[in-house]
Parts: C-alpha cells; sequence; structure tokens
C-alpha cells in the first residue's frame, strides 16, 4: 500500500522546473551603481526563492575610494561580503584585481561570506590543491546543479608576488577539461555551469598551443573544446554578450557576461526536466530605468560615510581641464602628469629613472579644472597598482611603443614614454611607425644602450603582452630586468606627490606627436 505514495512522490520530485541564473561581474566596487540591480535581485529572490540561482564573477575589491577603505578597515565587514551576502548570493567567483587587493584583504573578505567561493585552477602551493573549492553542487528541486569556477592565471604577470603569496596559477584551459570530465563522471549533474573570470576571447588569434599560461581570454575556447558544459558565465573583459557556441561535440554551449559595474544584469532561463536536455535562454537585463533599491543603499551608507571624509581631502589645484582621450592625439597632461609622477617619485627614493612608461587607465570622463579631492584621483588612477622600474636597452622601449599604438583600441595598454623625443607614423606599417629622435635633454637616444625605465607594477609584470608580443621577451625573463618595486601603490604616491606640488601643470610635456 505504501509503494503508490512513494512513487507519486518520486514523480512530483522530478517534475520539470525552470530556474533563473542571474550574474553580476566586474562591479570594481561601484555598488552605489548597482542600486538599481539591487532593486531587481530582491524582487527575484522574493518572488522565485530557491528557483533563483544567483552568481558573482569577482572583480570587486578595487575601484572606488568606498572599497579602498573597507579594504583597510579590519573592523568592520569589508564592502563586498555585505554586498554578496545582502541577497544572499548562492555561488562566487574570484577576479584577478580581488587577488591584487592582497592575501590578507582577500582570505578577510571570503571568511566573511556566507555562501562558497569556486575557483579550480587557483592552487595552495604548499598542498597542491585549489585554495577554493573547484566546483559545488547546489540542489534545486531534485536537480543537480554543478558550478565549475576558473581565473585568468594572467594574475601572476599583473599582481606581483607579494600580494599573492602561497598561491600558484594553473592554465585554465587544461584545468576546465580536467575538472568538467571529473563532474561530469562523479557528479552526474543535470547542469554544469561554468563561472569564468576570463574574456570571450584573445586579442593573439595565433596563440601558440604550449603557451605557459594559455589564454588570458579562455571563455570561448573552453565553450568549443572541452565538452560537458551547458552554460558559461563568465567576465573580465567587461563586454556585455549573450550567446551561444557549438562545441566540438555538436553541442550547444550558451554564455553570457554581465559587463561591468551593474549596467546589466545577465540572465539564463533553465528548465530541466528527466531524460531532456536542459533549455536555455540567455539575455541580458538592462536595470539603468529601475528604481534604486532603498534597503540596499541604507546598507551602503555607513560605508560611504565613513569614506566620505577620505574622499574628500583637499589634493591640488588643477589649472586646466584634462582628458584621458587626448592621449590619442599626441603628449596630454593626463598622462603626462603621471609620467611627471613617476620620474620624481623614484628620483626621490633614490632610484631615478631615464624614461617613464605609462597609460591612461580609463575613458569614463575627464578632470574639470579647480580643486583636486581624493576621491578625484580614483577615477584618474582607479587601480591599486605599485611602482617599479626595469631595466631596457634602447631597442626595447622602441618596440615596446610599437607593440603599444598597435593596443591602442584598449586605452590601458596604449602606453606612451616621457624622457625621449619621438614621434608615430600612423601611416606605417606596424613594426616601422615609432622614430624616437633622442632624450627629453637633448643627448642621444641609443638603440643598443640600456635605461632605467619607471612604469606600473601591472606592466612591470607582463600585463598587455607587451614584453612579449611587443619586446620578444620570454615571460619567464620578465622578472630579471625588474631592480625595483615600491611599497605603496602608485595612487596613494601620486596624491602625495600632487599635494606636495600644490597646483598640477597646465601644459603637456610635449616630447612625442602622432602624424
Amino acid at each position: 500500500m505504501l509503494l503508490l505514495p512513494l512513487l507519486a512522490l518520486s514523480c512530483r520530485h522530478h517534475a520539470p522546473v525552470t530556474l533563473t541564473f542571474v550574474e553580476t561581474t566586474d562591479t570594481h566596487g561601484a555598488f552605489s551603481e548597482c542600486a538599481n540591480d539591487a532593486t531587481v535581485l530582491r524582487q527575484m529572490r522574493q518572488q522565485l526563492g530557491d528557483r533563483l540561482v544567483l552568481l558573482d564573477n569577482g572583480d570587486n575589491l578595487q575601484g572606488t575610494p568606498y572599497q579602498y577603505c573597507s579594504n583597510r578597515d579590519a573592523g568592520q565587514p569589508n564592502l563586498t561580503s555585505a554586498f554578496l551576502n545582502y541577497f544572499p548570493y548562492d555561488v562566487v567567483g574570484v577576479g584577478n584585481h580581488d587577488v591584487e587587493a592582497g592575501r590578507d584583504v582577500l582570505d578577510r573578505l571570503c571568511s566573511e561570506l556566507t555562501m562558497p567561493i569556486v575557483c579550480a585552477n587557483v592552487l595552495d602551493e604548499t598542498t597542491g590543491e585549489p585554495y577554493w573549492k573547484p566546483y559545488v553542487v547546489l540542489q534545486r528541486h531534485g536537480y543537480k546543479i554543478a558550478v565549475l569556477g576558473l581565473l585568468t592565471p594572467y594574475v601572476v604577470t599583473w599582481v606581483p608576488e607579494r600580494l599573492r603569496p602561497g598561491l600558484r596559477f594553473e592554465k585554465a584551459e587544461d584545468v576546465a577539461a580536467h575538472w568538467v570530465k571529473l563532474i561530469r563522471e562523479k557528479e552526474r549533474p543535470d547542469l554544469l555551469v561554468g563561472l569564468f573570470h576570463s574574456g570571450w576571447e584573445p586579442q593573439e588569434q595565433n596563440l601558440p598551443e604550449d603557451a605557459p599560461l594559455g589564454r588570458e581570454n579562455a571563455t570561448k575556447w573552453i565553450a568549443e573544446n572541452v565538452p560537458g558544459l551547458d552554460l558559461v558565465f563568465y567576465g573580465h573583459d567587461h563586454r556585455a554578450k549573450a550567446s551561444k557556441v557549438v562545441n566540438t561535440q555538436g553541442d550547444t554551449v550558451f554564455v553570457v557576461n554581465s559587463g561591468c559595474r551593474g549596467n546589466n544584469l545577465a540572465m539564463a532561463e533553465v528548465t530541466l526536466s528527466r531524460h531532456q536536455a536542459p533549455k536555455i535562454e540567455v539575455s541580458l537585463l538592462p536595470t539603468q530605468d529601475q528604481e534604486p533599491d532603498k534597503e540596499f543603499l541604507a546598507l551602503l551608507q555607513p560605508y560611504l560615510d565613513r569614506a566620505q571624509a577620505y574622499q574628500e581631502q583637499v589634493v591640488a589645484e588643477l589649472p586646466v581641464s584634462i582628458a584621458p582621450d587626448d592621449v590619442f592625439k599626441g603628449s596630454c597632461l593626463w598622462v603626462d602628469e603621471i609620467h611627471r609622477c613617476q620620474l620624481d617619485v623614484v628620483a626621490s627614493l633614490g632610484m631615478p629613472a631615464d624614461i617613464s612608461l605609462a597609460a591612461a587607465l580609463s575613458r569614463q570622463g575627464g578632470l574639470e579644472k579647480g580643486t583636486l579631492t581624493v576621491k578625484d584621483f580614483f577615477k584618474w588612477y582607479p587601480f591599486e597598482n605599485s611602482l617599479a622600474v626595469m631595466e631596457m636597452t634602447g631597442n626595447d622601449v622602441r618596440k615596446h611603443l610599437e607593440y603599444s599604438y598597435e593596443m591602442r583600441n584598449t586605452i590601458y595598454n596604449f602606453d606612451c614614454a616621457a624622457g625621449i623625443r619621438y614621434q608615430i607614423d600612423s601611416n606605417k606599417p606596424y613594426g616601422a611607425r615609432v622614430t624616437i629622435f633622442g632624450m627629453d635633454d637633448g643627448s642621444p637616444f641609443h638603440p643598443d644602450s640600456t635605461y632605467r625605465v619607471v612604469l606600473n607594477s601591472y606592466r612591470s609584470m607582463g600585463g598587455g603582452n607587451h614584453f612579449v608580443n611587443g619586446c620578444g621577451w620570454a615571460q619567464d625573463d620578465i622578472k630579471a630586468h625588474r631592480v625595483w618595486n615600491s611599497e605603496e601603490d602608485l595612487r596613494s604616491l601620486m596624491i602625495e606627490w600632487a599635494q606636495a606640488k600644490g597646483t598640477m601643470d597646465a601644459e603637456p610635456i610635449g616630447n612625442w606627436t602622432v602624424r
């Protein structure tokens, strides 16, 4: 008599169900800009309950003054953990800027989170095992959903070792193949989801298969070449996308990326039923027209209040308005003040440099003339890079600038130089565009001479591939060229430099042009 009720219960337990997956990524601490997202997410959580699976893909710990202050306030829960625990999220991934905040900040954040962190290709050097959970299995209405995390291993080319001690970063493509196969065989999930902090595809399409770090942006390759994934949420490249690809076995893999800073929510509606493949639809949901969530803003307010006094500190006077896009026209104040700062700082610390390399790091508007506060410097220099001095030959410098101009569509990879006089001829082919006339002081520039070059830590670690693809260095050789690193972040050094200066310069250096 008990058999029929048990069978009926089993059938109800495995009835088809539609789940809604939502991803945020790359907020860079701009949580006040996510208040519109919060309205939608809180409503969805209330309406859908456990039929909502909420995922975050990392890069939260750097980018705003209040996140910066929160990272340094161990007496309060981190702003990022307050954000993720609010809804709450179900699973979170790790971004490169989370690692760059430093192990102490990142580990403290992880201890505060109420949900699992997944990342399969970051290993504990002591044990050789993944430092975080490689994947988790969620149970929803009788169905098993596995979520696998990955982080671009190019962290090692951007983040100094002192900020990531004890961690080893493995090639994402190989790790994905291992864990997808293992999850399919061991867990037999009804749905396998990727949560990858790795962009869509590399800028270099002919990357050799034996490249030690693989692809910085490996999502497309993994989706197409690692059978077993059903749905992939990704981030890192800040490019919103909702699409699908067909993998090597002819199966469709759905891919979606919300973009950055809360501009969209990445959505996937997934219907699961027994003995049928998942039915998936992906989309992007813009949230700009939503009313900000008042409860969420109330959660943020204490963090904003604690950071307010810091970010409103007066730093210096700016005599003229400046904009990052001016760099495409030639020597410009936006980048030249970074050059002046870098050269002055290393000279004051007894490590003088001959040449400075720097880029505009963001295209998000400019700065109006008038009084500059600390908050303005977060716009001017949004990341906590430190400062480095490297030894480069004159030929290396020229090749670096050639590659930089080739990469100008990504503004943070378009380095320009101070300390030398040069010209870029845009009508010539790559490799023949840059002509260096001499040093700024009028002395000759020698291609075979070795110069000391000051630049940020991201670039000094190999970020942007300027040294590998531009100068032709091996990745493992980059470290040998570094002769000095600062302990303090470059933005803080720039604020101190500007405070001492009092009034910023009104004219660019004028040492290079584009024709």
